[in-house]
């Protein structure tokens, strides 16, 4: 932003302090210090005042006794982008987060002591979690000790764990992560196949150190987390097939598993850890069956009336979310769920689902209880102006003992009803 020169009687214009510190932002008008940063030509305008009257910490580099005397601030640990929505901030309480800046921004909230900011980031990495950055962020929440945001990542990467270790930033995670996933007692996910993830990313990690994929070299890899695995929370022929010919383990290690699968002790056995629960998540598909060329277009159907549909279930569960069609691979979509009274806002990224259908989950923060009977109403607004229906729904639907029976939401409604709609999948915990 250009800085703004002077003129007379702005002030007289402006009606409210939000309005006139907006006009200050970045403006050379009485800015009486400056900020610059790495990597770039770009000075921008401040004042002492606003600042210190933000941070404690500008306070003491303003105010303090080893008051900062040079005009212009330099730091290098932050870019243009970030910088500039930091200021934006401290003048308007306004800043426009995104996927690549929040984490720059978030530092310097902790840096400068900004607990407000620090709240927004912390909101917006929560909004925009997904399978492929809930363990980017996870590192971060860690970094910063921002424990409420590292157990919502470690309960999405629970309940989306097959999703989670497919997603391309995987094989890129710290060791350190890898063992923390391995000691989670709940993973949605059976044993072999997260053995098997985790073997691909050993063996991604030895081709980044140029280092042949041997059972010494994975072993060299993986380190002590490889007791975070639970091998008795799979088959013995899935352990002969997957573990045991791994070469991660030596002889010595294998005798006393072989001798636990016959129901003999040994002390000598390191894995002890408790069987690992994998969390029972069902999804009931209102179109069984159904392909992406079955979906119908239903053109500004979101601008008017919110998507609506009733539904029951016949014993007590957890209600954890929805999953909406959607358009082709990467497009991105606003949504706000609402069930019953719980209400979720984010945006969605369409990705294809294990049927070869696209669409995309739209989480709730908490599960949400539902007793057995009791009418739950889902509500879904959505910016897209093409929006996408699946025809020929079941009115019913059974799936490991529990059946959802769906009903017709009152109108105004956008079209959704029990046999046709936005919703494709209801995902409960049983």
């Amino acid at each position: 932003m250009a800085s703004v020169q002077p003129t007379v009687d702005w002030q007289s214009t402006k009606n409210s302090v939000l309005e006139r510190n907006r006009h200050m932002f970045n403006n050379s008008d009485m800015s009486d210090i400056s900020f610059a940063c790495e990597g770039s030509d770009k000075t921008f305008h401040a004042h002492k005042y606003v600042l210190g009257t933000s941070s404690a910490v500008f306070h003491a580099m303003f105010y303090g006794e080893l008051a900062e005397k040079d005009s212009v601030v330099h730091l290098s640990d932050t870019n243009e982008e970030s910088l500039e929505q930091f200021l934006r901030f401290l003048y308007t309480e306004e800043c426009t987060l995104t996927a690549d800046n929040v984490i720059a921004i978030i530092y310097l909230a902790k840096k400068y002591i900004l607990p407000l900011l620090n709240e927004k980031c912390v909101n917006f990495l929560l909004e925009n979690l997904n399978s492929e950055n809930v363990l980017d962020i996870l590192d971060q929440a860690s970094r910063f000790d921002e424990k409420e945001l590292e157990k919502q990542c470690w309960k999405f990467i629970q309940s989306n764990t097959g999703k989670v270790v497919a997603s391309d930033s995987f094989n890129s995670i710290s060791q350190t992560t890898i063992a923390k996933l391995l000691m989670r007692d709940k993973l949605n996910l059976p044993e072999s196949e997260l053995f098997q993830a985790v073997l691909k990313w050993i063996d991604f990690q030895c081709s980044r150190k140029n280092l042949e994929s041997t059972g010494v070299n994975r072993r060299l890899i993986i380190g002590e987390a490889i007791y975070g695995f639970r091998p008795f929370s799979m088959s013995q022929a899935e352990f002969d097939q997957h573990i045991s010919k791994s070469g991660l383990l030596t002889e010595e290690e294998l005798v006393p598993i072989f001798a636990k699968f016959c129901g003999i002790d040994s002390p000598a056995l390191k894995w002890k850890l408790p069987n690992r629960t994998v969390e029972n998540i069902a999804r009931f598909s209102r179109f069984p069956g159904i392909k992406d060329n079955d979906l119908l277009v239903a053109s500004d159907s979101g601008k008017i009336y919110p998507d609506r549909l009733r539904f029951t279930v016949n014993k007590d569960v957890l209600l954890l979310g929805v999953r909406l069609f959607g358009e082709q691979s990467g497009s991105e979509n606003l949504v706000t769920l609402e069930a019953n009274e719980v209400k979720v806002t984010g945006t969605y990224t369409s990705e294809l689902s294990q049927d070869n259908i696209h669409g995309f989950d739209v989480m709730l923060k908490e599960p949400l209880q539902l007793k057995r009977n009791e009418v739950i109403t889902l509500s879904v607004r959505t910016e897209k102006t093409q929006l996408f229906s699946g025809q020929n729904g079941s009115h019913k639907v059974v799936l490991k003992g529990v059946t959802v029976t769906f009903r017709n939401a009152p109108f105004p409604n956008n079209g959704t009803c029990v046999t046709s709609g936005q919703f494709h999948e209801i995902i409960l915990s049983i």
